[in-house]
């Protein structure tokens, strides 16, 4: 690796670290506030009790495994404060380290040190940092997906068979880390189907299909001991979680469309009116249902109710995902996320995610005149996929960090496309560290 490469890459991941650490030093308070509940399902698992609610053995798949599984294995040697800080700390230092490689894979050249510092300071990853989330884990997850998928050139057929095995696995953890990942295995196969129908020589399709089969055999693989233990411990082969009927009616109610949708766009909903909401909602739950109603069907029920109030009131449904686009994109924290925040910081946390997804969403445009953009389609793919869920599913800013790793990558491709004093003079570019 050249001098002046490494430095980059030093430089980029000691400012993630500094950012990351003053974060967690500044919030220690955040590291155990548990709202998702995976502290305690972590707990659980720590002291025998399994895969199952806060203070219960009753088994839950109401999250996504990943993360607690993490989590515990991390409680065995280390307390909980320690164990959430570690985990997204090393997952914050990762996810630069791989955008910068998928850089040089999508040959950015000199650019790719500004994805991996557009990862480094990003607001959004910065902020969940100190708290127990997904958001880190499924940052790294899906940067790491995007480099193996890339990076499936050996000219070894054992050695290629052995990455394509990497990335159906690490395709199938990144599902499990978060299920909203899975249209990606629909967009994925869409353009694998059509790449075969236009391979002309046998040699080439059946290595394609090849490829196909170990990535799906291999995510298959990966993400079966999941379903299987739903099946058996709550007799259903939950494939993702049963969280996805309560999040869809959370963004598909009346209650929400006249306290947020109707109301002009900043307004938060308020606690008490979503406290009450959620109160009646158990009510009907149990009025319908039973009080010892199984999770299952608890989500199946919600579902229906979400399905329901869409068809309804299709026209605040359509309001809904417009509100959900503009959510997901959104620029400023509001609501809680804002409160205690001085209004200088707020300001330049505005106007960075403005200027950055702005510069992205050329990149995203400029790319496609590019003669090597078929490379850059699993990088479309997951902001698509990510979009299209949210545009239905209960949404906040928060569920974009994902996709922050793509979105930096468009933005340095925005800016490869200036030219430079090393371009004018006919010098080659480092694609490689």
């Amino acid at each position: 690796m050249p001098r002046r490469d490494a430095i980059s890459v030093i430089a980029c991941l000691l400012i993630a670290l500094v950012l990351r650490f003053g974060v967690i030093l500044s919030q220690p308070a955040q590291l155990t506030v548990d709202r998702d509940a995976y502290i305690a399902i972590a707990t659980s698992i720590v002291e025998g009790r399994g895969y199952s609610g806060p203070h219960s053995t009753h088994p839950t798949a109401f999250r996504p495994p990943i993360y607690p599984l993490s989590l515990a294995a991390g409680r065995i040697l280390l307390p909980t404060p320690v164990v959430v800080a570690g985990l997204n700390l090393i997952c914050g230092l990762v996810a630069v380290w791989f955008t910068i490689q998928v850089g040089a894979l999508l040959h950015l050249g000199e650019w790719r040190f500004l994805a991996g510092l557009l990862i480094a300071i990003d607001p959004l990853l910065l902020q969940y940092s100190a708290q127990p989330m997904t958001e880190s884990l499924c940052v790294v997850l899906a940067i790491g997906w995007l480099w193996s998928v890339l990076n499936e050139n050996s000219e070894k057929p054992a050695w290629r068979v052995i990455q394509w095995i990497r990335c159906g696995a690490v395709f199938g953890i990144l599902v499990l880390s978060r299920p909203t990942f899975w249209p990606i295995a629909a967009i994925e196969g869409l353009f694998w189907l059509m790449a075969l129908l236009r391979t002309q020589q046998s040699v080439d399709r059946i290595t394609r299909i090849n490829v196909g089969l170990v990535h799906l055999g291999t995510t298959v693989v990966v993400v079966a001991p999941w379903l299987i233990r739903n099946w058996i411990v709550m007799a259903a082969p939950i494939l993702t979680t049963t969280h996805g009927g309560y999040t869809l009616l959370l963004g598909n109610n009346p209650v929400f469309y006249r306290e947020v949708v109707e109301k002009p766009w900043g307004t938060t909903w308020p606690d008490e009116s979503q406290h009450q909401w959620e109160a009646d909602l158990e009510a009907s739950l149990v009025r319908d249902l039973g009080a010892n109603a199984s999770e299952v069907a608890r989500d199946a029920w919600q579902s229906r109710q979400a399905r329901q109030n869409m068809l309804d009131e299709p026209r605040l449904c359509l309001q809904a995902a417009f509100h959900r686009i503009r959510s997901f994109w959104n620029t400023t924290p509001q609501g809680d996320a804002a409160k205690g925040v001085n209004s200088a910081v707020l300001a330049l946390v505005g106007w960075y995610s403005v200027f950055f997804i702005t510069v992205a969403l050329m990149g995203m445009g400029l790319v496609v005149a590019r003669t090597e953009r078929a490379r850059w389609v699993p990088l479309y793919s997951l902001v698509v996929a990510l979009q299209v869920v949210h545009l239905f599913y209960w949404t906040n800013t928060r569920m974009r960090a994902p996709l922050t790793p793509a979105l930096a990558l468009f933005a340095a491709a925005t800016c490869s496309t200036w030219p430079t004093n090393r371009q004018r003079s006919g010098h080659g570019e480092t694609i490689g560290i």
